[in-house]
């Protein structure tokens, strides 16, 4: 008899999951804004209700003093990006010292392509790039999102059998070595039996399935990307939902050791970032380009995956032989910083001036390069580009530049990303040109074609005096017709 998995899947979750009589609740009038958006009952916990801290999300409760609907940021847990009402400005404020990077001589001679940004100062564990901030999944695609823990775990049953054992299988037989071009035989080891023979490990020994379960999630992307069926692709799609949901829970965990001096699962820990990392890399290629939104996951996932790394490095004894001390010295080397974002960006200048003529009335309005701090920001995303078309020009191995496409995320300041978040022009036209560089690297499967869809979107959504900037993109495919 053959197995179709669809047919268990509904069998299944009919036979776990029966239906019973609605339950009703008196409705709480001043419970936080997530309950309520969620339609759930809120407990009004303060400072953050039982709800957002069980799924690790900011808590945020209505300004009832001014009678309107603005919200207030009350508090930030490990994950999520911060929540705020349609008329409120996103903002960031430092505040005392987290779990921000400390940067060390030791780091840049040892980092690798996985060193922490310079740039990084302490701020608060309200800021999105503390060492504990995994945004959800993309924006356009919300993860799974119910009232308790168990909603987001995956029934067991045939079903879940059947997809667990396909995506394992897939793994080894497709994703061990993801480019043309082969990697150190070192590396690829560790990628085809040290990281699975860790993941299973750890979870039979430990109970520890963060890594397994950013691996299940990556190879259900990887056959989404894959697949023509429509109903195969959105069942793939959430799977690797769930499974990247499921992993970050279980980080957390494994964070809070790294915090307590524990080493023992420092390699453990490490990679499971990096995966992550490549995850969020990877979900680019699925965002939406009608309405455009930013890919700020993958942004500040990398940030915090570099600090999480460099945490749990130096709980690493420098005499041992480990597996992430051979990943991050193999190549690329990206661990000096005048060769990634303090790099001559001259050729590329021209991105940061206003599209209309010096004495116009729009190039006197634009105040933005006057903040030196801003300037600084914009001049340090123009290096690092740089210094990835050198990487081209050069004629790096796919995965070697595959990773530096990665270390975009960690290099560039985080407040590169805030203007993002807040649509600025130069930002959007700076981001546009680094996506550009992702236009010949479209058969790597992490890629797809995420380049040429924020191009597309980010055209779409300029200030039309600012679109002519990025007519020089599309050499390479039909430019977009746009309504203005």
């Amino acid at each position: 008899m053959s197995l179709n998995p669809h047919e268990m899947n509904d069998a299944n979750l009919q036979e776990r999951r029966p239906r019973g009589p609605r339950l009703y609740h008196k409705k709480s009038r001043t419970g936080c804004i997530r309950c309520k958006q969620r339609r759930v009952k809120c407990d009004e916990l303060r400072p953050s209700c039982g709800s957002c801290s069980r799924h690790a999300v900011e808590c945020v409760y209505p300004n009832v003093s001014q009678g309107a609907p603005k919200a207030v940021p009350v508090t930030r847990h490990r994950s999520g990006p911060p929540v705020y009402s349609p008329n409120q400005q996103i903002t960031s404020s430092p505040g005392p010292p987290g779990l921000a990077p400390v940067m060390d001589d030791t780091l840049h001679r040892e980092s690798g392509h996985m060193s922490c940004s310079p740039s990084d100062d302490n701020r608060a564990t309200n800021s999105p790039h503390y060492l504990g901030f995994y945004p959800s999944p993309n924006p356009s695609n919300p993860p799974p999102d119910e009232g308790s823990d168990t909603d987001i775990s995956l029934p067991e049953g045939p079903w879940r059998r059947f997809w667990e054992i396909r995506l394992i299988h897939n793994y080894h037989q497709n994703m061990v070595q993801p480019f043309p071009s082969a990697q150190n035989e070192k590396v690829v080891q560790i990628w085809r039996t040290d990281i699975p023979n860790l993941a299973m490990r750890m979870a039979q020994e430990h109970n520890r399935c963060s890594l397994l379960h950013i691996t299940l999630a990556n190879s259900a992307l990887y056959l989404w990307t894959k697949s023509r069926d429509k109903q195969e692709r959105d069942e793939l799609f959430k799977l690797q939902q769930i499974y990247q949901v499921m992993c970050v829970k279980e980080q957390r965990r494994d964070i809070d050791e790294l915090s307590h001096q524990i080493t023992q699962n420092a390699d453990y820990v490490c990679f499971t970032s990096i995966k992550i990392l490549a995850h969020s890399l990877a979900l680019v290629q699925t965002s939406t380009v009608d309405p455009w939104e930013p890919p700020v996951q993958w942004l500040y996932m990398g940030r915090g995956a570099a600090q999480i790394l460099q945490m749990a490095r130096k709980l690493i004894s420098p005499d041992s032989d480990t597996n992430i001390k051979t990943f991050i010295r193999s190549p690329p080397d990206m661990s000096d910083p005048r060769e990634l974002i303090f790099l001559d960006h001259s050729s590329l200048d021209w991105l940061l001036d206003p599209p209309a003529s010096a004495g116009s009335f729009t190039a006197q309005e634009d105040q933005e390069l006057e903040d030196e701090e801003v300037k600084s920001v914009y001049g340090k995303a123009l290096s690092y580009i740089c210094s990835v078309q050198k990487a081209i020009e050069n004629k790096e191995q796919d995965f070697a530049v595959v990773r530096r496409f990665a270390g975009f995320a960690i290099w560039v300041p985080i407040e590169f990303t805030r203007f993002m978040e807040e649509r600025r022009p130069r930002a959007m036209v700076i981001f546009a040109y680094f996506m550009s560089m992702w236009l010949g690297y479209e058969h790597i499967w992490m890629v797809g074609k995420a380049g040429e869809m924020q191009i597309r979107g980010i055209y779409k959504v300029l200030p039309i005096e600012w679109s002519c900037k990025l007519d020089g993109l599309f050499a390479r495919f039909k430019q977009p017709e746009v309504n203005r």
